[in-house]
Parts: structure tokens; sequence; C-alpha cells
């Protein structure tokens, strides 16, 4: 050391700073515990990523037996044997709440397609019928009467409707809207059966009674 760095160092001391040697060995310490850090973080990130592969690995040995739709199911298909094959598939690719047992005689909520794994959620609970299996939470079937002449707006299935009340003669209130985005749960030559939500069911009552409803058909945008 010199003698202007000594003198440097010795100004350091009285004034109570640490001189240009430590400063100098404090900031390679703290870029040592920058590298020590990033390490370790590779090192955790690393260990993640082989376990996640080790448990894919496992994924694609270990099997399961699922049932599969053999051909599209519409919904209010009650299935039959016909319908549906068990199949072994890896676990990995197995969805959540995916059915192996028996699903013969379930109901079919929501459309299922061909290849597609059975899953709960798109099947009704053992018990109901045909109907009322189609019918949602919270919602209640309630049917309306066609036109005789075969007027009425044709409607499958599925379909999104809404109820429009005839003018109430008596009070001459004209035509009134009754249930909105009811879906279509039955249809035959002289009902449509509607899924409304329950507090709908009394104004579609009152509109069957005063003669045949009006069905206004949606799109899929008005859903």
């Amino acid at each position: 050391m010199g003698w202007r760095d000594q003198s440097t160092a010795s100004r350091s001391r009285a004034l109570g700073r640490p001189p240009v040697w430590w400063r100098g060995s404090r900031a390679q310490v703290a870029r040592w515990l920058l590298a020590l850090v990033l390490a370790l973080g590779a090192a955790v990130l690393v260990a993640d990523q082989r376990r996640d592969a080790a448990d894919a690995v496992a994924g694609f040995g270990t099997r399961r037996s699922v049932v599969v739709a053999r051909h599209d199911l519409e919904p209010g298909r009650v299935i039959s044997a016909g319908d549906v094959a068990s199949y072994d598939l890896p676990l990995v690719a197995i969805p959540s709440g995916a059915m192996s047992g028996d699903t013969v005689g379930r109901i079919v909520t929501a459309p299922i397609v061909a290849g597609e794994v059975m899953n709960q959620a798109r099947l009704a609970p053992d018990g109901l019928s045909a109907i009322a299996g189609l019918v949602p939470p919270g919602a209640r079937g309630i049917s309306v009467p066609r036109p005789a002449d075969g007027s009425g707006l044709a409607v499958q299935r599925g379909d999104v409707v809404d109820v429009v009340a005839a003018e109430n003669t008596n009070t001459g209130e004209g035509p009134t809207l009754v249930a909105r985005a009811a879906v279509v749960i039955e249809v035959n030559d002289a009902a449509v059966t509607l899924a409304v939500r329950a507090d709908e069911v009394p104004g579609v009552a009152a509109a069957v009674g005063r003669g045949v409803p009006v069905l206004a058909l949606a799109g899929p945008t008005s859903r």
C-alpha cells in the first residue's frame, strides 16, 4: 500500500467510514450470495421438474378401466349396453369424474360425443325418469299444450324458448311474458314439456289456463 492509500485509509478510519478495501469485499460477498441463491433456486426447479416427469411416467404406466361412449349420445337418452364400452386408459388421460362402473339405464343430461369418457356430471342420478333427469337443479318441469291444428312452433328437445301468455279477456291484460329461457325437455303431438324456474311455475300455469301459450324460440346468442 502506498503513502496515498495509507493516508486514505487513515482518513476513512478517522471519519468513521469503512476503508475502500472493505467496500470492495462487501460487494464481492453480495455477488457470491446472489450466485448461491440462484444456484439453490435452479436446483429446486430441476428437482420439481424431475419429480413431475417421474409422476407423468408413472401415470402412463398405471391404467384404469373407464366407460366410453361408442357413439354420440343426446340428452334424455337412456343408456343401453350398446351405447358404451369399457377401456383401460392411462391415469393421466382420465378426466376427473370419469365413470368406471355400470352406466346402463342412466339418463344423459348433456351431449356426449363418440369416444368421450362417461362423466358423472353428464348423467342424471339413479332412480329418475327420463324426463325428470333433464330438469336442472332449481327448475321445475311443466307441460304446455300445443295447438290442435298443428300450427305451433316446431321445437325439439334441448331448444330454449320464452313462454308468452295469451291476452286475458277478463281483465284486458295483453300478452305477458311468463317464463324466460325455458328448456324443452320433451315433445309430443299434444304438449311440450319445459324446464322453467321454480318461481315461474304459477305464471306458466295461469297462461295454460287462458289457452295455448305462445312459445318464442331463442337463438344461440340470446340464451
